[in-house]
């Protein structure tokens, strides 16, 4: 009896790995990202599903929040508002009907008129940078302080045109704010750290196409 007792333990338990193989060779079917076409923009791109996208007039917003209380975008600021929810992920797409330097000059009025040369713009590290991924080329410029603001990129496209992107800076999970704060903030189930936003707008403007 002890035999077959353990025969049957032995045939058990191989079933139950087996099971457990199988399903791990099996493909993940579910999809992780979303494609999102706005005809009033003018542009469609491949996303993850956990970003909320939306056009508003001539802009296209992708956005992510976490339950998270806190002072605002610039918890530095010491607002006597609370909010629920921070905005982990914020990233705005719009395209001028303007060519490069033009559009540079009336999105970001305080650059330097010495950062331009008739059509050209002049590097400034740090300041004003080139910047290309995929099939863009262009430049990106940080606007703000102490991990407070938006970085703007600017991509000239064809017919004269100019793609303008900003993507907003949290200044909790920049590194200027406490580890100890910031580490709180990432405890929060789904959040976007720093270095997944960045990883998550390049992989975005390499799907990005402009219709």
């Amino acid at each position: 009896m002890k035999k077959v007792a353990i025969i049957i333990l032995v045939l058990v338990v191989g079933f139950f790995v087996y099971q457990k193989v199988t399903k791990e060779k099996e493909p993940v079917t579910v999809s992780t990202t979303k494609t999102y076409n706005s005809s009033q923009v003018g542009l469609s791109f491949v996303y993850p599903n956990v970003l909320s996208a939306s056009t508003t007039g001539k802009v296209v917003t992708l956005h992510h929040q976490i339950p998270y209380k806190n002072s605002g975008d610039c918890d530095m600021v010491g607002e006597e508002i609370i909010y629920d929810n921070l905005t982990d992920f914020k990233v705005d797409f719009e395209i001028s009907s303007k060519g490069l330097v033009a559009t540079m000059k009336e999105r970001s009025p305080y650059i330097p008129q010495e950062n331009f040369v008739g059509d050209v713009v002049v590097e400034s590290p740090g300041f004003i940078d080139a910047y290309s991924v995929g099939e863009f080329s262009g430049y990106a410029i940080y606007e703000g302080a102490e991990g407070c603001g938006r970085t703007t990129y600017y991509f000239p496209i064809a017919n004269d045109k100019t793609l303008f992107i900003t993507k907003m800076s949290i200044q909790v999970l920049s590194g200027v704010i406490s580890k100890e704060k910031e580490a709180e903030v990432l405890r929060v189930p789904g959040v976007i750290a720093r270095d997944e936003s960045d990883a998550i707008f390049r992989d975005i403007l390499l799907t990005l196409e402009i219709k």
